[in-house]
Formats: structure tokens, sequence, C-alpha cells
């Protein structure tokens, strides 16, 4: 990807009000952070919230954020995994007015879909799948939730675990994106041209869960189960009221939640599409 001339040494990124510089003298760093972050890029600023200096050293990549180092990417191939959790970081940790969840948001329809999980649920290989059955994406990684219980989503590239490689190669709607996909730190990481910029309210709160050789089950949640897996994602408690508390129970009670079981994504495909979230009238921001 051809880096643009203005940010050949900043690399800026805004996400819900936050923003981001990577100051480099690498191009390597500049085009890593343009392929990582494109949908989210603004032009540099003169006195940006948060700054990260990303230094070549050696074969590698010092982060330098107040002086301190935050993170090392040992090589280059290393490096744009290492900004996409840099920058993610940095985006959260002092977000005050957003609650920001390590959740999916996908869109279908109007209707916005909410899919909050722990790492290893398989929820970005459900997110993939989901793109070649009539949803659009907006994340598959980082959603905020501000006024209104309205949800943004960070939309970087697809992050595709080596176990997940082979099942999501076979997803014929991803085989331009997978053309141009680069491997970093064993992760297959897969643009997606078709995001969706416009913010939405959730009209579900979907829990997915993978599991090898289980069928296909659900759990519709109590109030309290769903606001329980809504702290379980919560990245940024410790600023919020009541450290997400609040935020979490109010949620969680305006909407239905669920718990999905499964081992192969077409059942899930088939009860999404037999629920009737499209006609809620959370469905549209």
């Amino acid at each position: 990807m051809k880096v643009p001339p203005e940010m050949s040494g900043v690399v800026r990124i805004a996400f819900v009000g936050n923003e981001l510089q990577f100051c480099t003298d690498s191009a390597l760093v500049a085009e890593a952070a343009t392929f990582v972050f494109r949908h989210h890029l603004s032009p540099p600023v003169d006195d940006p919230s948060q700054t990260v200096d990303v230094v070549a050293d050696g074969d590698g990549f010092r982060f330098v954020a107040n002086g301190q180092v935050v993170a090392i990417a040992m090589n280059l191939a290393e490096l744009p995994v290492t900004l996409m959790q840099v920058g993610q970081q940095r985006l959260i940790f002092k977000e005050t007015t957003h609650a920001m969840l390590h959740a999916a948001v996908l869109v279908k329809d109007g209707c916005g879909l909410l899919l909050p999980a722990v790492a290893g649920s398989g929820k970005t290989t459900l997110t993939a799948w989901l793109l070649g059955h009539g949803y659009g994406l907006l994340s598959d990684e980082l959603a905020a939730v501000g006024q209104g219980d309205v949800i943004d989503g960070l939309t970087r590239p697809l992050n595709i675990k080596p176990g997940s490689r082979l099942l999501v190669d076979g997803f014929d709607w991803l085989g331009g994106a997978l053309a141009r996909s680069r491997l970093s730190s064993g992760v297959t990481l897969v643009p997606w041209d078709r995001h969706r910029a416009e913010k939405l309210l959730a009209a579900a709160i979907v829990c997915p869960c993978y599991e090898a050789n289980a069928a296909f089950s659900v759990e519709r949640l109590s109030h309290g189960l769903c606001a329980k897996a809504l702290m379980g994602s919560l990245l940024n408690a410790r600023n919020l009221p009541k450290h997400g508390l609040a935020f979490a129970n109010r949620f969680a009670g305006a909407r239905p939640g669920y718990r999905i079981r499964y081992s192969n994504l077409a059942d899930v495909t088939a009860w999404l599409e037999q629920q009737e979230f499209a006609n809620s009238s959370l469905s549209q921001a």
C-alpha cells in the first residue's frame, strides 16, 4: 500500500474522540500503520492527545511513549501486530466517556449485532463467516458504546489465528482480501474494504463460544448473566462510573442477550436468520 506523502513521518489515527499519532522516520512503520488503521486515518495535528515514537533499532522497532518503552517489535514481521496492539491500548486506556468492549460489531438490514467474547472464543472466525452472509463489519475486536448506547467499531484487519486459517481459506468472499493479507506474529491480518462506517444501536448481544464437535445450543441470558458477560469484555472498566457496572446493567437490560455454543458455523447463520432482531426498535441509531 502506498503511503500518503503527508504521512511519511507521522500517522495519526482517531476513534470516538481519541487521537493517537505514531511518529517515525521509517517509511516501513508509516506504511504498516497505514495498512492497519487505514479506516481511521486523520491528518496530523500539532498537539495530539497522545504520541508514540516508533524507533528503528537494528532489525526491530521500539515503541516509546512519554520517554518509556511501551512495546518492542523484534523484527519487521512483528511490526503490524505490535502497531495494532499498541494503538488499541493507547486508544482505550484513557477513555472515560465510552465503554470499550472486546467485541465484534456487525450490521445487517440496519440491525446491529454485538458479539462480546474472551480471546479464543472464535469471535473473529465467526465474524469472517458472517461477512459472507449479508452482514457488514464495523469491527471484529473493539466496540465503543457511547451516549445513548450508540456503538462505533474500530475497523482494522481481521485477525485470523493459525488454528482458523485453513477454515477461513475456504470462505470464497474473502478471496481478494486474503490475497492482500499479511502474516504477523503468526496471525493473518486480512483487510476488509467493505466496512460499514455508520454508528448504530445493538438490537441483540450474542456471546459466541466455539467448541469442537459441540452440538449447537442457545442459552437466553438473564439480565445478570448478560451484564456479567459485558463486564468480562469491558476493557476500560476502571475509568467508568462504578467500574462499569452501571453501564453493564443498563445495556444488558435494554436488549436480549444470548450465549451460543457451536462447532458448525452454518448453525449460527441459520439461528440468526430465525430471529427478529431486525424488527427491533433498537436497530436504528
